[in-house]
């Protein structure tokens, strides 16, 4: 099993469909995410029809991505067995997606919470 280069430089600049499925691999591996968050609670990127909670695979990752626009919000980290037992089934009974590590440019895969459940739950390919 290859063990991704998390390095801001190298990660950012995978495709959004590949930045996917390694933060699927490091969820199933038991691995913490990390979202942003500041007094109020966690950010919530509102796209029109879909409230987003956006995740990356480290806390660097997830603050460089906040630096320019979130400057008041930190990484704050979530277990991978929180994640999948409690914050999954918050997010789809609110209705909320996850939007899987954005790159600097705003790019990412958004997936509803149910999706994304069902993808940390399949076998590792």
């Amino acid at each position: 099993m290859t063990t991704i280069d998390f390095s801001s430089d190298v990660f950012f600049r995978l495709p959004s469909n590949s930045r996917y499925e390694e933060v699927i691999k490091h969820l199933k591996r038991g691995k913490s995410i990390f979202a942003l968050a500041d007094a109020e609670g966690c950010l919530i990127i509102d796209l029109g029809s879909d409230k987003v909670l956006p995740i990356w695979p480290t806390a660097e990752l997830a603050t460089e991505w906040g630096t320019k626009d979130y400057p008041d919000f930190q990484a704050m980290e979530i277990a991978a067995r929180d994640w999948a037992d409690k914050w999954l089934t918050g997010m789809q009974n609110d209705g909320f997606c996850v939007g899987v590590a954005s790159n600097l440019a705003g790019e990412c895969i958004v997936s509803s919470a149910q999706e994304h459940q069902h993808d940390i739950q399949s076998p590792i390919k």
